[in-house]
């Protein structure tokens, strides 16, 4: 927690639970950070719903403030203990759990044996591990296997997984599909969408959403030769972690961007013709740039970060462009790759398609076509925590 802000919460890290009102039977959900928390939305509705009592627990900051923005008061968050005995036994200690419910590759081994001990049934969905992890855990089979054991279902997220837990000897295993399918398409705002509009005043947009550091130099390349092609034109970056947005911004003026052309988003500045770069510090509200956006380079998959969720802008009918790292949404950027809604990222394939406007707004229609024919398995996962309880 290096925000300043957090460190009020500092002591959550040592399992000293602190929330208004204490359930006697909550469902306990870990998920780590913003990808994980905005996965589990839709299954939080399905069991809000039928008034289940829910604990959201998260490890970085930027998923402790998109989880105000998106859950209502009666879903508690605190921070995840550190994966010590002693504090894993004080935060179970105050509080009555029914299920524990991991998300993707958390396995935190000293919770989920403290949860085996007390009888919490265990489950981990829409488990994901990249190539690293299974080459990791292949060398500790033994241990992994004993983790496992702990749990009632694994739930995977893709075929590989899978298949990696069905050669463990693994049983309790099922297969539904990824649930960051069933996320609703982001919310959009008319009045900032709107007010963003016409900030932008109607130029062409490229959007580069879930940055990483490394991404930005790659994206800056690409703008620095398209500008002297077209002056119609502005660059939005919208950062992983929107508290590198000064460093982007530096970065930008080293790259040749002029301090005079360069905005940020949160301080409602008003957007000269002469604007080139905005640069989006904030978290969440993505909803209102795919909708102003006419095309989307996503970040994460440019250097070897696994890639972040394709589908989220593909439902807003963008074309995708993309970096070769997309491991950990491997199924998803193959479909898409397939359906010509998505194109492996080089300069000239940008510049090509961006002079063709017919062919990028055919893309997009093709990535939303894409996206819209897969879901469910929110639905399966809720069907099974109804009959663990």
């Amino acid at each position: 927690m290096k925000k300043k802000e957090e460190w009020i919460r500092k002591k959550e890290r040592f399992g000293i639970v602190d929330i208004d009102k204490k359930s006697n039977n909550y469902i306990w959900f870990h998920a780590a950070s913003v990808g994980e928390l905005l996965s589990i939305q839709p299954l939080v509705k399905k069991l809000l719903n039928e008034n289940y009592d829910i604990l959201i627990t998260t490890t970085t900051v930027s998923s402790a403030k998109l989880f105000k923005k998106i859950f209502p008061n009666v879903v508690q968050h605190q921070y995840i203990p550190y994966d010590i005995p002693k504090y894993t036994k004080r935060f179970l200690n105050s509080l009555t759990i029914q299920l524990a419910i991991f998300v993707e590759s958390e396995i935190w081994p000293n919770f989920i044996l403290e949860c085996k001990k007390r009888n919490i049934p265990l489950l981990l969905i829409n488990a994901r591990f990249s190539d690293k992890s299974f080459q990791y855990w292949g060398y500790a089979k033994k241990s992994l296997i004993y983790l496992l054991d702990s749990f009632k279902f694994i739930i995977p997220q893709n075929k590989k997984t899978y298949n990696f837990f069905e050669k463990l000897g693994y049983e309790d295993i099922q297969f539904f599909g990824n649930i960051k399918h069933d996320a609703d398409i982001l919310g959009v705002n008319n009045n900032k969408l709107e007010n963003l509009r016409k900030s932008t005043l109607d130029k062409n947009i490229i959007l580069a959403v879930s940055t990483h550091d490394g991404e930005e130099e790659i994206i800056f390349s690409l703008f620095n030769r398209l500008k002297y092609e077209t002056t119609d034109l502005i660059l939005i970056i919208a950062p992983r972690h929107p508290e590198r947005a000064q460093t982007i911004y530096n970065m930008a003026i080293k790259e040749g961007f002029l301090k005079k052309y360069i905005k940020f988003l949160s301080t409602n500045e008003e957007f000269s013709t002469e604007t080139e770069l905005i640069i989006y510090d904030k978290i969440g509200e993505l909803g209102e740039l795919y909708a102003v956006a006419d095309s989307v380079i996503l970040g994460g998959a440019f250097k070897n970060l696994g890639g972040h969720n394709p589908f989220e802008p593909a439902k807003f009918s963008i074309p995708i462009f993309t970096g070769p790292y997309f491991y950990n949404f491997e199924d998803d950027y193959k479909n898409l790759l397939q359906a010509e809604g998505a194109v492996n990222y080089t300069e000239e394939n940008f510049i090509k398609l961006f002079k063709d406007k017919k062919s990028l707004i055919d893309m997009g229609k093709k990535a939303e076509r894409c996206a819209s024919k897969f879901g469910g398995a929110s639905e399966d996962i809720f069907n099974i925590i109804k009959d663990i309880k």
